[in-house]
């Protein structure tokens, strides 16, 4: 097989019949590391390969092609046994970046959003728990009293096309794939991530319905979504593979925020607990 120049090549939202110059992501690392035509190489760690996976369908066409440094990274990863401590840096920064990421633009909801991101390391399911369970009831309390309000009456009849669209956007958007990245603790993970998704949706739908603003024009006409998403989600786009290359070798962000001890120590601390 010929050498990948990885300069050639397109990367693509999905996989190819066959090798040529467009390829997704783990079809390059499998040309790279001198393996036959998959999807699926064999030299990639399972948590990485179907987050990779998951990023380059959900990227946007620019971003995407960013990925194609980490190809030389993903390589010989399987079987390196660090990818419990991969999801464990997913779920962390789904709770401590992505969440408050949508609850920030939310009026009422700021201080909500900084307890999370100012939160110690989430290195357990329990301790994500812990910290969404403030932000939680904020969120709902929000929605009663959108639910409550004059306002409600505008949109009130869009609520199911609202939710719907918000679903499927949240489904599309590049920060789904920290979702995936979970997959090591899923067991334990999966009821406390479906809150969390709950909480984005709820969040999302106070941030584009608003608050009581005394201006009686306000309708539900339109995409209302397009007001709120397309800042965040770009955001978060950036955030995801910042995560993303956290994940490939295991290692916190170089301040002292997000993950800032040693994610392998912290997590085998927790377990020892």
């Amino acid at each position: 097989m010929s050498a990948l120049d990885l300069t050639a090549i397109t990367l693509t939202r999905s996989p190819n019949p066959s090798r040529s110059n467009r390829v997704c992501l783990p079809e390059a690392v499998a040309w790279f590391a001198d393996e036959d035509h998959s999807a699926q190489p064999g030299c990639v760690s399972t948590v990485l390969l179907r987050t990779g996976s998951a990023l380059c369908a959900r990227l946007p066409h620019d971003k995407r092609q960013g990925l194609k440094r980490f190809v030389p990274e993903l390589v010989d990863t399987a079987g390196d046994g660090c990818d419990e401590d991969r999801s464990r840096l997913a779920m962390d920064w789904l709770v401590r970046v992505y969440l408050p990421a949508w609850l920030s633009p939310v009026s009422g909801l700021d201080l909500a959003a900084a307890s999370l991101a100012e939160h110690a390391p989430v290195l357990s399911v329990a301790d994500a728990a812990e910290a969404m369970s403030g932000p939680r009831a904020a969120v709902r309390r929000s929605l009663h009293g959108l639910y409550n309000s004059e306002h409600w009456r505008h949109y009130r009849a869009h609520r199911t096309d609202l939710t719907l669209e918000l679903s499927r956007r949240l489904s599309a958007n590049a920060g789904d794939a920290a979702v995936v990245g979970t997959m090591a603790i899923a067991r334990e993970f999966l009821p406390e991530c479906g809150k969390l998704r709950l909480t984005v949706e709820q969040a999302l739908l106070l941030a584009v319905c608003g608050h009581p603003t005394g201006d009686p024009d306000v309708r539900a006409d339109g995409d209302p979504v397009d007001r709120v998403f397309p800042g965040i989600a770009a955001g978060i786009e950036d955030a995801v593979v910042e995560l993303f290359a956290r994940m490939i070798d295991v290692r916190p962000p170089g301040d002292q925020g997000w993950l800032a001890t040693d994610p392998a120590e912290e997590a085998r601390r927790v377990r020892e607990c």
